[in-house]
């Protein structure tokens, strides 16, 4: 029973706000197609979310704080972003586990007991929340499987969250347990229950039946860098940023080799990877001011600049009539002999001052493009070019900024 419970508040350094994301778990999946065509689907990928968000934790990485805005009107990053990618793959994790076949068997059980069974009920409070707060005591939190379904129908309405601490009120007989749940991002949740009678009372709304300590087994996170952006850090001329591309989470990367292809200007490559090294871009002021010195201002929708790649005198070119080498677009580049084809629009969503978590496009003065880029199937480094074209390719945000 919870009297077992050392009273008072335990918790470990997990931060909901550092290693979880800024995202809510809008993801949808289906598992199973029934005959008839209905389906089972899973209400996100909240376990792969909660894995994700553990795997930050043990390795001493804060999580990306990109925010739901950046992939409206999904919310979510889609398939194929890296990261969309990280959370399915730790979903299906979550399933591969010996724990997770609680979620069908409690989903059969009653709260109470019966001749044969303990219940629900009896079961979270003797075994399982003793086992959960042994572990957050100890430092370490913990995966939990909480339960509301009653078959097995219903059973994708369970849930997946971190659980972070526990506080015991002896005279209340009130256990509270501090949660990270995927479906209310930046925020601490907790999940009530009394000894005296059965039911979980969540804070974002919800009764669960009851819950138990999943198993997770670590796995070291993708991680783009150590040191992620503000989301509402304004950008200034003279930072010095790493820019993201919103749909794939590639990197907007200037390289040392040059183009080769027919028609080709032969000047050097630029590409979108996943690695950051070589990447950070200082802005300037635009081409015919290059000569001031106040480079300090902040950066609104509409403000004209220039891209210096890092540790070079190129900057982010592009031309018309030259075509790049995948999708014949317009040829993206970085190149030293400055010109107005080093002139680029910022365009922020929404208008307004550009901040690290906005999305932008960058339209190229002259020509009316935009930049871009998009996977190709088999390609480490996607191809980066200049499109008339406004669609999802040309969605850009700040990944570090200095």
């Amino acid at each position: 029973m919870p009297l077992q419970l050392a009273p008072g508040l335990h918790r470990v350094d997990f931060d909901p706000l550092v290693h979880g994301f800024a995202f809510p778990n809008a993801f949808v999946d289906t598992l199973v197609t029934l005959p008839g065509g209905a389906t089972i689907s899973t209400a996100g990928r909240c376990g792969g979310m909660a894995a994700l968000a553990l795997d930050h934790f043990h390795a001493g990485l804060p999580a990306p704080r990109w925010g739901s805005a950046l992939w409206a009107p999904s919310r979510v990053p889609p398939d194929g972003h890296w990261l969309s990618e990280a959370i399915r793959d730790r979903q299906l994790d979550s399933f591969r586990v010996g724990s997770a076949l609680k979620f069908l068997t409690w989903s059969l059980q009653g709260d109470g007991p019966t001749w044969v069974l303990p219940g629900i009920t009896r079961r979270t409070e003797q075994d399982e929340l003793p086992r959960l707060a042994a572990l957050l005591r100890a430092g370490v939190p913990v995966v939990l499987g909480l339960v509301v379904a009653r078959d097995l129908r219903s059973v994708a309405q369970n849930h997946q969250v971190v659980a972070y601490g526990y506080e015991y009120d002896i005279v209340a007989g009130r256990t509270t347990i501090l949660l990270h749940d995927p479906n209310s991002p930046g925020r601490e949740v907790t999940l009530v229950g009394h000894d005296d009678r059965p039911g979980w009372v969540a804070s974002n709304g919800r009764v669960w039946r009851g819950f138990f300590v999943h198993d997770y087994v670590r796995h070291e996170p993708p991680a783009l860098t150590r040191d992620p952006a503000h989301p509402d850090r304004p950008i200034r001329l003279g930072d010095h940023v790493v820019l993201v591309h919103a749909w794939t989470g590639r990197v907007l990367h200037g390289g040392e080799d040059r183009y080769r292809h027919p028609g080709t200007s032969g000047q050097h490559r630029v590409t979108a990877d996943d690695a950051v090294d070589g990447t950070h871009w200082q802005l300037q002021p635009r081409h015919d001011r290059r000569e001031r010195t106040d480079t300090t201002e902040p950066v609104t929708s509409g403000d004209v600049l220039r891209l210096r790649l890092h540790g070079t005198d190129r900057h982010l070119h592009s031309h018309r009539g030259i075509p790049s080498p995948t999708s014949h677009q317009q040829e993206v580049t970085t190149f030293a002999d400055r010109d107005r084809n080093d002139d680029w629009r910022v365009v922020v969503d929404g208008d307004g001052p550009w901040l690290a978590g906005s999305r932008i496009r960058l339209e190229h003065v002259r020509s009316g493009a935009n930049l871009q880029t998009h996977p190709a199937p088999g390609d480490d480094e996607q191809e980066v070019t200049a499109s008339a074209l406004p669609d999802d390719d040309g969605w850009w945000t700040v990944l570090e900024v200095g």
